[in-house]
């Protein structure tokens, strides 16, 4: 089709679809998440405006980006929810599946304190009985107990903020495999 430019098209059918695109966004989250929704859908649109090729599929099109965004933004929540209820209980964290540790957690478990990397290397990577590890790094079990915990913690949170999922046994969910940024 000559003359046709997308962005153009994708811009123009934003602002002209706002008020259907806000209805639809607001039937889905939250009202205090709708501007947001609606601000990053619009950026992704306009970012991906090229892979547009038919000017009369943009409607459905824009359907298709305000969905996807509106299900990130509910994953999200719900994510962030866990993560505050799990750092809220007072018992021991739920251990994570070795088997399923992902590069992002590693990664990220690098960027901890010294003290906290090695005890989730020692623990959870290398799979040493917590009195072991406690034996080599020349520390009490108590100490190891409780310095292993706020390693959980800290690693959690760490990788709720870079990759938006809090556990390591969570890479289905992550979005590092999308930005490359973690990934082996």
């Amino acid at each position: 089709m000559d003359g046709f430019n997308s962005r153009t098209c994708v811009t123009s059918a934003l602002s002209i679809f706002r008020a259907e695109l806000k209805g639809y966004v607001r039937a889905r989250v939250p009202p205090a998440d709708v501007e947001d929704v609606l601000q990053v859908a619009a950026m992704r649109a306009v970012e991906k405006a090229h892979t547009l090729r038919e000017p009369a599929r943009v409607l459905p099109w824009l359907y298709r980006i305000h969905a996807n965004v509106a299900i990130d933004a509910g994953r999200k929540k719900a994510r962030e929810q866990h993560l505050i209820e799990a750092m809220a209980q007072d018992g021991e964290p739920v251990a994570p599946e070795a088997t399923a540790v992902c590069n992002c957690s590693i990664a990220q478990a690098q960027n901890l304190s010294p003290n906290y990397a090695a005890i989730l290397n020692l623990v959870d990577i290398d799979d040493l009985p917590l009195a072991k590890a406690a034996q080599v790094l020349n520390i009490s079990v108590n100490n190891a107990t409780v310095r292993l915990h706020r390693a959980r913690m800290a690693l959690k949170k760490r990788l709720l903020e870079h990759c938006g999922v809090t556990s390591p046994g969570a890479c289905a969910d992550c979005r590092c495999s999308y930005d490359g940024c973690c990934s082996a």
